[in-house]
């Protein structure tokens, strides 16, 4: 595992790798900043969502429920400050990751991309000799993506209730993040580099050297500018990893190289 990280550090320094590492930090500068300030523009100002029926009943409601707690004799203000605490950690935690997360998606996006071409960059670089062909489609890859996302959403709203309680809700949100992560990469890369069998060999979670890499990838999600470099980090050390597995396979086993 420490291996993996010192090449895929190591690769920083080839330019090939080096200006794709920063396509996704570009990418993101310009498209969070306009949706960023369009969505704010939105929520201040827009009678669509200041005038909403909804929003409306909750702001009474709310007020309500603030004025009944707060007129109760000497714990009153107390328990105000108790409850808009409560509130405002949870909302702060969520928000924080799920705009790590947003942030992490998008990079993803920009980095899937890519792959073809961060592999073929690793491979020409230290694998020559190695042949690979990879195995599926992309249209395959995206429906399995898409089951598997939809699955975690699911998951998500089942546990909600899990998310109110103080450091559970933090592990457990940056786990299932971490599940669609692992499962986005593998797949990706694998799908481009080993053939079909070797790849269900060893695509499973309980491959301790893929799972803690890019789970140290992954934590970079936590620092939202470092997270759009995860992506790329995750399928370069992944890509030495399976080369060297392809690598190591009997070289009847391996189809030519297609790429």
């Amino acid at each position: 595992m420490v291996e993996l990280y010192w090449k895929t550090l190591a690769d920083l320094k080839e330019p090939a790798i080096l200006w794709r590492l920063f396509i996704p930090f570009a990418a993101a500068i310009v498209l969070v900043s306009l949706l960023g300030y369009g969505l704010f523009g939105v929520l201040l100002f827009s009678d669509w969502v200041t005038q909403n029926t909804m929003v409306v009943e909750f702001t009474t409601w709310s007020q309500n429920a603030e004025n009944t707690i707060g007129s109760i004799p000497l714990i009153g203000g107390l328990l105000l400050w108790i409850i808009g605490f409560v509130v405002t950690l949870v909302a702060g935690v969520l928000g924080f990751l799920l705009g790590s997360y947003l942030v992490l998606l998008f990079a993803m996006v920009i980095t899937g991309f890519m792959t073809d071409s961060l592999v073929k960059v690793v491979h020409d670089k230290h694998y020559p000799h190695t042949p690979y062909s990879g195995h599926g489609s992309i249209g395959g890859m995206l429906w399995k993506l898409t089951k598997f996302g939809l699955l975690m959403l699911l998951l998500f709203l089942v546990t909600i209730p899990m998310l109110f309680i103080p450091l559970i809700n933090i592990v457990w949100f940056w786990l299932l993040g971490f599940l669609f992560f692992r499962y986005s990469v593998v797949l990706d890369v694998g799908q481009v580099i080993l053939p079909e069998a070797l790849f269900n060999q060893v695509k499973g979670l309980g491959n301790g050297t893929s799972t803690l890499t890019l789970a140290g990838f992954f934590a970079l999600s936590l620092l939202p500018l470092l997270s759009l470099f995860a992506p790329v980090l995750a399928v370069i050390a992944l890509a030495h990893y399976y080369f060297d597995i392809l690598s190591s396979q009997p070289q009847t086993t391996v189809k030519t190289d297609s790429h």
